[in-house]
């Protein structure tokens, strides 16, 4: 194939029944930062137009499957010849030593064990790995191994750059992914960080128990810290709350499942454990919010007191 500098000549790939395709038909591809930020990573380190004609085959639905197993990303894009090309990417994985050291590091912050326990990628959990010099997401060339059956010497080829952004959505619906192609799954670091949570929880009986339910006792806290003292500014909310992701409409498999995986908390109310209450009171707070839901959908609105019905 003939080009030059960065214009190359248009291809007419065979089309795809059926095939992968983005979400996106214009504009940027990826919903969620972690997804905007691995394009970005990527569009860093790519070869000028490369990046962009492998978006053109991504939308339209030229990359047939793609996979990821033991950190590897496997895939077939079809061009322009009968055969799909065959494409293999693989990361730069970490070690277990490494590993260790982010875990640790990760579990001493409760907000980044929570939201992982609870399946979001907290946005500022980059700072982590980089405390390490372990990047999280490429910052150079030689931190990806990439081939292609395509004779395009090019790298990344278009075929490629397609899975690129394929896998960017996949990203979207599965944060962990990422840290997959750094040599930890889903399962594993789940695990990981339950085990580590559990073994620096607090000793039996360290926590004392509270005198009533407007008092709760932490362990390191020198003295009762009571909750009407706070009382002014108990429902303000943090200043990243615009941007906690909620999804509604998402049943999850196991009821307060990011309590239950976070296991026992620091607080208690009485002499029960403030967690213990909560998993109660979730599922019940879920189904009240999930009706009102399909009652705004289905256009029967529920009458507020004082509100008086219009007609049209």
């Amino acid at each position: 194939m003939n080009y030059w500098g960065d214009h190359y000549p248009p291809a007419n790939p065979i089309k795809v029944k059926d095939g992968i395709s983005v979400r996106s038909k214009r504009g940027a591809i990826g919903g969620t930062w972690w997804s905007k930020r691995f394009i970005a990573a990527l569009e860093n380190i790519g070869i000028g137009s490369r990046l962009q004609r492998g978006r053109a085959y991504a939308r339209k639905g030229q990359v047939i499957n793609i996979s990821v197993h033991e950190g590897v990303i496997h895939a077939e894009v079809q061009g322009t010849t009968p055969r799909p090309y065959t494409i293999r990417i693989s990361f730069t994985r970490f070690s277990d030593k490494e590993w260790k050291m982010i875990l640790d590091a990760l579990v001493s912050q409760a907000l980044f064990t929570a939201s992982l326990l609870g399946g979001e990628m907290p946005q500022e959990i980059e700072t982590v790995f980089l405390g390490f010099g372990l990047p999280l997401l490429p910052v150079g060339r030689k931190e990806i191994i990439t081939t292609c059956s395509c004779p395009d010497s090019a790298n990344p080829c278009k075929h490629i750059a397609a899975v690129y952004y394929i896998l960017a959505e996949q990203f979207d619906r599965d944060p962990f992914l990422i840290f997959a192609l750094r040599g930890r799954d889903r399962e594993t670091i789940l695990e990981e960080l339950r085990n580590r949570r559990e073994n620096t929880g607090p000793e039996k009986g360290e926590a004392q128990p509270v005198q009533s339910l407007g008092e709760i006792v932490a362990p390191g806290f020198s003295t009762l810290d009571s909750l009407s003292a706070h009382m002014d500014s108990f429902w303000d909310t943090g200043d990243n709350l615009d941007t906690f992701p909620i999804y509604l409409h998402r049943k999850t498999e196991l009821d307060a499942a990011a309590l239950k995986r976070l296991g026992p908390s620091l607080f208690r109310i009485g002499n029960r454990d403030l967690a213990e209450l909560l998993v109660q009171v979730y599922p019940k707070a879920r189904d009240h919010v999930l009706k009102e839901i399909e009652r705004l959908e289905s256009g029967v609105l529920k009458e507020v007191p004082g509100h008086q019905k219009t007609s049209k």
